[in-house]
């Protein structure tokens, strides 16, 4: 028997399970338009996001907080995401005093701020990511970020859903499923019912690895070449190694040694920045070097690089510069 402290919790998670069920039962189809954010179209905030996306953070990260302290909403909402979402952290801010941190990325109160998505009043976008942010929170998320065109957002939904295992993701079909996502049903269904999943799944894709049937490396590196899901690291590769991009490619996937990762990365916000903008700015390719160098700790990472210098020369140098702005700085001695 349950504790009874634990039953007013799984109430609430079996009333959202009913939601949750009568939201997804259409098929998730193309994304809808992302509705207008207030302050997207303020002169200032635009100047802001440009020099962010030009990975000028010292110049338009302070310009941001600014503006959240004015009111601005679409400034709030880049700064609380960035605030929660490690890949969007450049060196700038890894540099800085946990005090002018705080300073820059929350909003004033308490002993660390608040992240600046609390201070939004009754706006879907905010609701639907500080209800990502509640555990009890079900997969009725992903059909909201669905519904406002944050198609990036509502991946990461169901990758948070899938490893929570919340109970609401046992009323998801297949049929209602992201296909780039199939995998993570997986596990919740009958060995019986899995083929239903397993017949979704084109034959040459990565997902068939994550439900245990084996794929050549050339497989997976033709998916890269050609899939939407892929274009983050196709976006680092024509940029950082424009003449070897297939190996390039197959490199950094397997150095990220994540597909959850992949399809989490991208815009923090479609209604803010298109995917395809931010994925070719300087932020954008940073923010994908940044995660693939999160993938193993500090004392992995010689691993990682002499890894990549085997495979990809030209990403292995952008990656080890890329490291080398996170190093701490080292305080110069006079003679």
């Amino acid at each position: 028997m349950l504790p009874s402290a634990f039953i007013p919790r799984f109430a609430r998670l079996a009333r959202r399970s009913v939601l949750a069920i009568a939201l997804v039962m259409a098929p998730l189809c193309a994304s809808a338009t992302p509705p207008p954010v207030p302050g997207a179209d303020d002169p200032a905030f635009d100047g802001a996001m440009q020099l962010w996306l030009a990975d000028d953070e010292q110049a338009a990260l302070p310009e941001f907080a600014r503006l959240a302290q004015d009111g601005n909403i679409a400034a709030r909402i880049l700064l609380g995401l960035i605030d929660k979402i490690p890949a969007l952290q450049g060196a700038y801010l890894a540099h800085l005093a946990r005090p002018d941190r705080l300073e820059v990325m929350r909003a004033p109160g308490g002993f660390s701020g608040s992240n600046w998505l609390t201070q939004i009043d009754d706006l879907p976008l905010a609701n639907a990511w500080r209800a990502l942010w509640d555990v009890s929170a079900g997969i009725e998320v992903i059909r909201a970020f669905h519904d406002l065109g944050e198609p990036g957002a509502a991946r990461r939904a169901m990758i948070y859903m899938a490893l929570r295992n919340h109970p609401s993701m046992h009323a998801l079909t297949p049929e209602q499923t992201d296909p780039e996502l199939l995998y993570l049903l997986w596990p919740l269904l009958e060995p019986s019912d899995r083929s239903t999943v397993e017949n979704m799944m084109p034959t040459l894709h990565p997902q068939r690895v994550l439900i245990g049937q084996p794929l050549d490396a050339r497989v997976v590196d033709t998916w890269l070449d050609t899939s939407d899901a892929a274009s983050p690291i196709a976006a680092l590769c024509d940029a950082v190694c424009p003449d070897t991009g297939d190996t390039c490619r197959g490199t950094a996937y397997r150095a990220l040694n994540s597909h959850n990762a992949l399809l989490s990365l991208g815009t923090p916000s479609a209604a803010l920045v298109s995917q395809a903008e931010f994925l070719a700015s300087a932020r954008g390719r940073a923010s994908v070097m940044r995660r693939i160098l999160l993938a193993v700790d500090l004392r992995g990472r010689r691993t990682m690089f002499a890894y990549m210098q085997e495979h990809s020369q030209c990403l292995a140098d952008a990656l080890i510069a890329e490291n080398q702005r996170y190093m701490p700085r080292l305080t110069q001695r006079s003679d």
